[in-house]
């Protein structure tokens, strides 16, 4: 079982659950968050071709076992001076909204944040960073729309909070370019690492290679990384690319015979992936909905049911004898 690391309690809030990383859990996530026009994309390999064709890219979220390792980069201690959204992890569990956040709080002005985030972001700019991980704690919201994903459990069994002492403990981190600079935003530091400068158009060629050195360094002993990306939403990109080259040939602003037809091929495959696009949209949703249903007392009642019917011990020796 992957379980995230979790910091060491320093406030009073209410106790936040694990959650699966999964690019639909992550999307669905960030709408009931309030914010619109971003969704999450797995990724499979750091092919840099491949993430410019997801552009824009506003961030990657990388999920590695936790080691306690220290940082190769350096750790800015005023994060405010540079400009950087950066919020400790004061609570527990929160690791993989925490890295959602890094990025969502630091994207250009043009995303639209929500209410609840944007408000946060204006009203914790000059806190520091254990006093903006509080302000996040503090959220309603975002605590509701993190625990949404809690998965019923029947049985709670006992839980450690020191990381060195537990197994299989995964951690999220985020990477993210922010005025001029590749930044790695680790709750768990005492502020964001620097990995040297970039701009907004080729900050990919310098994350890859930090996060693949990273993998490399214990490809020996651990093979389980996750890697995903915060993007624009794709449904969007495509009704706007259908939209416009629609209107182009209605309103006949083509050079040739050649160019409207090589527009029209293009509507029809932009269709096309708008339609697979909302397929797997709808797929997300109703895994998400299987996620967070309590199928506990159906299991129950089902036992019952079977016991009363002497159904039960028979299953049971079957089970034990295969």
């Amino acid at each position: 079982t992957l379980r995230a690391v979790r910091a060491a309690p320093r406030s009073s809030a209410m106790e936040w659950t694990t959650i699966e990383s999964d690019p639909g859990v992550f999307t669905e996530l960030i709408s009931e968050m309030g914010v619109k026009g971003v969704q999450v994309e797995e990724l499979y390999s750091l092919d840099e071709d491949t993430l410019r064709a997801m552009a824009p890219v506003y961030g990657l979220i990388f999920l590695f076992k936790y080691n306690g390792e220290k940082p190769t980069a350096p750790v800015s201690e005023d994060a405010n001076a540079d400009g950087v959204f950066f919020a400790s992890q004061v609570i527990q569990n929160a690791c993989a909204t925490q890295a959602i956040l890094s990025i969502l709080m630091n994207c250009p002005d043009d995303v639209p944040l929500g209410d609840e985030l944007a408000n946060m972001r204006e009203f914790t700019r000059e806190f520091d960073a254990d006093l903006k991980g509080l302000a996040i704690s503090n959220s309603e919201k975002i605590r509701a729309a993190h625990n949404s994903f809690a998965r019923p459990e029947p049985i709670v069994g006992e839980t450690t909070n020191d990381p060195k002492n537990a197994e299989d403990l995964f951690h999220f981190v985020a990477y993210v370019p922010k005025n001029g600079a590749l930044y790695e935003l680790d709750g768990l530091q005492r502020g964001p690492i620097k990995h040297g400068a970039c701009s907004e158009t080729d900050w990919l060629n310098r994350a890859c290679p930090v996060i693949r050195e990273r993998i490399e360094k214990y490809a020996s002993s651990e093979i389980r990384f996750n890697l995903m990306a915060l993007v624009r939403d794709k449904k969007d990109v495509l009704e706007e690319k259908i939209a416009a080259a629609t209107a182009k040939t209605e309103q006949g602003a083509f050079s040739s015979q050649a160019e409207k037809a090589e527009l029209e091929v293009s509507v029809h495959e932009w269709r096309d992936a708008l339609e697979r696009e909302t397929e797997r949209r709808a797929a997300w949703r109703d895994e998400n909905i299987r996620r967070k249903h309590n199928y506990i007392p159906f299991i129950f009642n089902l036992l019952e049911a079977c016991a009363e019917r002497g159904a039960l011990r028979p299953m049971i020796e079957k089970a034990r004898g295969s």
